[in-house]
């Protein structure tokens, strides 16, 4: 027996929205960078890889996620990489960070969202991570790749000039 379910309008329970399904993926967004950023700063620089999405409802949840290879070509030294939601400066890369929220809470102090380290400096590592945020609004929202160096050297955000991304994807509330 074959089923067919024909509609001309489907609206949310209140009848003044459009419909969806809790906990189901609304849309996706993706940015990519395909040339490297080199920074000796100790505080947050944009990498220039960022992300625009505009949810469609204030209880919505986005996940964020990123992947990258980077390094810090110092012996014992870091490089460090976080995601700034609605900084106040360019996404514009190697601007320094201001605004915002860092999505690991964490600043100057913490070790971000991820790190890389090499006891001889020659290390590179593809570093990943993903956030789910809560950022309660349908305005749109920027998420910035931001990294700085830990400690001192040169650090470098997607080295060799690979193919990084920063993916946002709406989860409905």
């Amino acid at each position: 027996m074959t089923s067919i379910l024909k509609v001309d309008t489907l609206q949310d329970a209140s009848g003044s929205g459009s419909p969806y399904i809790k906990d189901a993926v609304l849309q996706v967004k993706q940015g990519t960078k395909t040339d490297d950023a080199l920074t000796t700063s100790t505080t947050y620089e944009s990498s220039g890889l960022f992300v625009q999405i505009t949810p469609k409802s204030t209880s919505s949840k986005i996940l964020v996620s990123f992947s990258a290879a980077c390094h810090n070509n110092t012996a014992a030294k870091l490089v460090v990489v976080d995601i700034a939601r609605d900084p106040s400066s360019s996404t514009d890369e190697l601007t320094d960070l201001s605004g915002g929220t860092l999505l690991s809470g964490k600043g100057a102090s913490g070790y971000g969202l991820a790190h890389e380290y090499s006891s001889t400096g020659g290390g590179i590592s593809q570093l990943n991570a993903q956030f789910l945020d809560s950022p309660s609004t349908t305005n749109q929202i920027t998420y910035l790749v931001v990294f700085r160096a830990h400690g001192s050297g040169d650090a470098i955000f997607n080295v060799n000039s690979g193919f990084s991304t920063v993916t946002a994807m709406e989860i409905g509330g």
